[in-house]
Protein backbone atom coordinates (compact mmCIF):
# COMPACT_ATOMS: atom_id res chain seq x y z
CA UNK A 1 0.00 0.00 0.00
CA UNK A 2 3.00 2.26 0.41
CA UNK A 3 3.16 2.64 -3.38
CA UNK A 4 -0.58 3.20 -3.67
CA UNK A 5 -0.22 6.18 -1.34
CA UNK A 6 2.92 7.67 -2.85
CA UNK A 7 4.90 6.76 -5.94
CA UNK A 8 7.92 6.48 -6.17
CA UNK A 9 9.29 5.51 -2.78
CA UNK A 10 12.83 4.95 -1.60
CA UNK A 11 14.04 1.71 -0.03
CA UNK A 12 14.51 3.51 3.29
CA UNK A 13 10.80 4.31 3.45
CA UNK A 14 10.06 0.58 3.58
CA UNK A 15 12.23 -0.03 6.62
CA UNK A 16 9.29 0.17 8.96
CA UNK A 17 10.48 -0.39 12.51
CA UNK A 18 6.97 -0.59 14.00
CA UNK A 19 6.75 -4.24 12.89
CA UNK A 20 9.95 -5.38 14.57
CA UNK A 21 10.73 -5.88 18.24
CA UNK A 22 14.53 -5.60 18.25
CA UNK A 23 17.65 -5.15 16.11
CA UNK A 24 17.80 -8.85 15.20
CA UNK A 25 14.21 -8.72 13.97
CA UNK A 26 14.94 -5.55 12.00
CA UNK A 27 17.95 -7.18 10.35
CA UNK A 28 15.84 -10.23 9.47
CA UNK A 29 13.11 -7.95 8.07
CA UNK A 30 15.64 -6.14 5.87
CA UNK A 31 17.14 -9.40 4.62
CA UNK A 32 13.74 -10.74 3.69
CA UNK A 33 12.70 -7.46 2.08
CA UNK A 34 15.79 -7.12 -0.12
CA UNK A 35 16.46 -10.76 -0.89
CA UNK A 36 12.96 -12.22 -1.08
CA UNK A 37 10.02 -9.82 -1.21
CA UNK A 38 11.27 -7.01 -3.46
CA UNK A 39 12.82 -9.38 -6.03
CA UNK A 40 9.60 -11.44 -6.19
CA UNK A 41 7.42 -8.34 -6.51
CA UNK A 42 9.71 -6.99 -9.23
CA UNK A 43 9.77 -10.31 -11.11
CA UNK A 44 5.97 -10.36 -11.04
CA UNK A 45 5.75 -6.82 -12.40
CA UNK A 46 4.02 -5.45 -9.31
CA UNK A 47 6.92 -3.08 -8.58
CA UNK A 48 9.89 -1.69 -10.44
CA UNK A 49 12.91 -1.79 -8.15
CA UNK A 50 15.96 0.20 -9.18
CA UNK A 51 18.82 -1.01 -7.00
CA UNK A 52 21.16 1.74 -8.26
CA UNK A 53 18.91 4.63 -7.23
CA UNK A 54 17.28 2.62 -4.42
CA UNK A 55 13.80 3.57 -5.59
CA UNK A 56 10.67 1.49 -5.86
CA UNK A 57 7.82 2.45 -8.17
CA UNK A 58 4.57 0.85 -9.23
CA UNK A 59 5.17 -1.84 -11.79
CA UNK A 60 3.17 -2.60 -14.91
CA UNK A 61 1.01 -5.12 -12.98
CA UNK A 62 0.45 -2.97 -9.87
CA UNK A 63 -3.13 -2.11 -10.87
CA UNK A 64 -3.93 -5.84 -10.77
CA UNK A 65 -3.25 -6.13 -7.04
CA UNK A 66 -4.19 -2.66 -5.82
CA UNK A 67 -7.87 -3.58 -5.12
CA UNK A 68 -6.74 -6.51 -2.95
CA UNK A 69 -4.25 -4.34 -1.09
CA UNK A 70 -6.95 -1.74 -0.47
CA UNK A 71 -9.37 -4.40 0.78
CA UNK A 72 -6.80 -5.85 3.17
CA UNK A 73 -5.85 -2.41 4.45
CA UNK A 74 -9.45 -1.33 4.96
CA UNK A 75 -10.23 -4.48 6.93
CA UNK A 76 -6.93 -5.10 8.70
CA UNK A 77 -8.61 -4.93 12.11
CA UNK A 78 -10.71 -7.95 11.09
CA UNK A 79 -7.70 -10.12 10.18
CA UNK A 80 -6.34 -12.68 12.64
CA UNK A 81 -3.61 -11.36 14.92
CA UNK A 82 -1.09 -13.83 13.49
CA UNK A 83 -1.79 -12.72 9.89
CA UNK A 84 1.53 -12.72 8.01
Amino acid sequence: MELADENPRTEDEFEVTEFVADDDSLNQFKLELYHTHLPKLADSGFVDWNTQTKTITRGSQFDEIEPLLTLLTNHQDELPLDWP
